[in-house]
């Protein structure tokens, strides 16, 4: 049916943004990891690998043929476990400081293009120029990665790209998982609430039928007084309202569902419309006045659907307006045609009223009816949520609405198949 497609894609779009938050705030949570893990290295010098040269080339001066390094600076050095030298324009080592027994002392610019991009004899190394050369840094070996990367704008425009489609095709899979937990979770859920119906309403019918029928036949007794045959009505009365209910209950739950047959025939909304309401005239309908109004246009107009569920939804309207008004109301049956659009044939929607002059409904009741479709029943109205889940299964729409005044009148539009000739 199409209110319970609307849930269950209501229900399934909840998930998906579900997912979609819960996507986001992982990804909200590795960035701030990764931020975390980052500023503390920082903060505790994790990732302090000692003097660059940068900073020795410009702790070291030369006075006259020697050069001189900062005291400070040779302690950070050797701190670390740190060497350093000086290479000359000729390519000859013109100053260390710690230099290992295995590191060159002279240079060709080949072995300078080496070393500055990758490693020394595997000590890796940094360098910058100085005035008088070229100064090298190095520390011991396997103690820090070193690695140089070169890639083309396309190449890291097409990496990007490619971590943003991981990220959608992490978020599909977990979007489609969580939709099939949930579709499982909501069969189970419905399996088990059509179980119980059906067995309440199985394990309730026999006894209540026993009920009414030997409080029929005790009110039929001769022996009885006036009080006691009062009570005995009321008791036969009280029944058949409980076993009234029960099908309500039973009704509703199989539309909730998609278990109760429709689309099965052509209907002929007006002549359903006068049968029931002679079937509440002939059963009396005590002080309400009872009065159908069926215009012309609306004469041939068929319905697709379920005769049974479209008699069971006037009927409990019409009972409704009179159950609710014992002192007495006017209830006036109306069937017409809505034109479609800009008065075109194409559009046309059959529109079926019931309205009184009673007390009308409950602000609890009317908020109750104007909600959305959902799983829950209302403790009062249940045949008035029936009417809704009948319009919504013929494709219609019921709406509900206090008169200005007095009474209330509910409308269902409903789709318009054939016109009978």
């Amino acid at each position: 049916m199409k209110r319970l497609a609307r849930t269950h894609m209501q229900n399934g779009l909840s998930v998906v943004a579900s997912c979609i938050i819960g996507a986001a705030v992982i990804l909200i949570v590795n960035v701030l990891i990764v931020a975390a893990v980052t500023l503390t290295f920082f903060l505790t010098g994790a990732n302090d690998t000692g003097p660059t040269a940068t900073e020795v080339s410009q702790a070291l001066t030369k006075r006259g043929s020697t050069y001189t390094l900062s005291a400070n600076m040779v302690r950070d050095l050797r701190k670390r476990n740190c060497w350093a030298l000086l290479i000359n324009k000729d390519g000859q080592l013109a100053w260390g400081l710690d230099v290992p027994d295995d590191v060159p002392t002279s240079y060709t610019p080949a072995d300078v293009a080496s070393f500055a991009r990758w490693y020394l004899n595997d000590y890796p190394v940094s360098v910058w120029r100085h005035g008088e050369g070229l100064v090298v840094v190095g520390l011991p070996k396997n103690s820090v990665w070193k690695y140089s990367f070169t890639s083309s704008f396309a190449v890291l425009g097409g990496d990007i790209l490619l971590i943003v489609a991981l990220f959608f095709a992490d978020l599909s899979v977990l979007v489609v998982l969580a939709w099939l937990f949930a579709r499982r979770s909501w069969k189970r859920r419905d399996d088990a609430r059509n179980e119980w119906v059906a067995a309440v309403s199985h394990d309730v019918r026999t006894p209540l039928a026993a009920v009414v029928t030997d409080a029929s036949e005790l009110l039929e007794s001769p022996h009885l007084d006036n009080a006691e045959r009062v009570r005995t009505k009321r008791i036969v009365t009280k029944s058949q309202e409980t076993a009234a209910l029960l099908a309500d209950l039973n009704t509703a739950n199989r539309l909730r569902y998609s278990m109760e047959p429709v689309d099965t025939c052509n209907v002929h909304l007006a002549a359903v419309a006068r049968l029931v309401v002679a079937s509440f005239l002939d059963e009396k309908t005590g002080d309400c006045e009872l009065e159908l109004a069926v215009a012309p246009a609306a004469e041939g107009v068929c319905i697709r659907g379920n005769e049974a569920l479209l008699k069971r939804m006037l009927s409990n309207l019409i009972g409704n307006s009179i159950r609710h008004n014992p002192q007495g109301c006017h209830v006036t049956v109306s069937l017409d045609i809505r034109t479609g659009l800009l008065g075109l044939a194409f559009g046309q929607r059959c529109m079926l009223s019931v309205s009184d002059d009673g007390h009308g409904f409950g602000d609890v009741l009317l908020s109750t009816l104007k909600k959305k479709s959902s799983d829950e029943l209302p403790e009062h109205g249940l045949g008035l949520v029936i009417v809704q889940r009948i319009a919504t299964a013929h494709g219609g729409r019921a709406s509900f609405a206090n008169n200005e005044g007095c009474g209330c009148t509910c409308t269902v539009e409903l789709p318009i198949a054939v016109r009978r000739t």
